[in-house]
């Protein structure tokens, strides 16, 4: 979209077929990205998203609002265990407008398919590079799909991710081959969505990230009243692999010392993770 609006003519190949839902709803619980390996998983936009959303795209940032992403203000939603600040000037600099990965997706879909100068083609798989000769060094000037296609371009850029063919592509076309450095990060993590049935939100009783002995906790806040709550620890943890299973991902967080426990129960209107009262979860997943 950015390229497009300084006036590129951009094609984006999806390899993806599935069309962009109409509601965040239906982008959540029926979208399917196989592309995309954390399509599901924890999702917390930054702040300095939000100044280039502000900066480049407002248009895309107002439709994030409306789509009911979150307008996350991370000072005055501080815990009481972090000492209170005196507000500056500046303090605007620190507020997110975040939501959980499939809602921003579908309205930044919805946004690049309305662009001009911008195609965007669904259901395409580049299958190698179109170079020429410069100089005795191959010059990528394009793409052939798996349907057999080339598309010509004066620049191609590779969004992939870190399963990319990148490497494989550019030594079949008889490059210097690309030194890949890949190391895993060793942890594995277990995630609920939950969403008020009262439109009122937890508030923190700590950190958003807190660690608990062997183990993190990560609550994030998300669009549309809802919000994620993830186990997190060593992959080596094999014992770990348990909270898989819902009731026992319910126990463990029950067991947190009071004061690290992710959402606080007061009054009825804001109960825990542990005992599912006044909560609704909507989905766990795990990586």
């Amino acid at each position: 979209m950015l390229l497009a609006r300084d006036r590129h003519d951009v094609t984006v190949l999806e390899r993806d077929p599935a069309p962009v839902p109409d509601t965040a709803g239906q982008a959540w619980e029926h979208w399917s990205r196989g592309g995309v390996a954390q399509f599901r998983q924890p999702h917390y936009l930054q702040p300095r998203a939000r100044h280039v959303l502000d900066a480049e795209l407002p248009d895309v940032r107002d439709a994030l609002a409306a789509g009911g992403a979150l307008r996350y203000d991370s000072l005055s939603a501080a815990p009481p265990s972090l000492p209170r600040l005196e507000p500056r000037a500046d303090d605007e600099r620190f507020v997110s407008l975040t939501a959980r990965r499939p809602i921003i997706e579908v309205v930044f879909a919805r946004s690049a398919a309305a662009e001009p100068r911008l195609e965007i083609r669904r259901g395409i798989a580049v299958s190698r590079l179109v170079t020429r000769d410069l100089s005795g060094v191959p010059n990528v000037i394009g793409v052939r799909t798996e349907s057999g296609e080339e598309l010509l371009a004066d620049l191609v850029v590779d969004a992939t991710g870190r399963r990319s063919p990148l490497a494989k592509w550019l030594e079949d076309v008889g490059t210097v081959p690309l030194r890949e450095e890949a190391e895993p990060s060793g942890f594995v993590y277990y995630t609920r969505y939950f969403r008020s049935r009262n439109g009122a939100r937890p508030q923190p009783r700590e950190r958003l990230l807190t660690a608990v002995g062997s183990l993190s906790i990560l609550t994030l806040p998300g669009d549309n009243d809802t919000w994620s709550v993830t186990l997190f620890g060593s992959s080596a943890d094999r014992p770990l692999t348990q909270l898989r299973d819902e009731t026992r991902w319910a126990a463990v967080v029950a067991a947190c010392p009071p004061a690290t426990r992710p959402l606080a129960r007061g009054r009825g209107d804001h109960p825990g993770v542990a005992d599912g009262r006044g909560a609704r979860s909507l989905q766990a997943t795990c990586h």
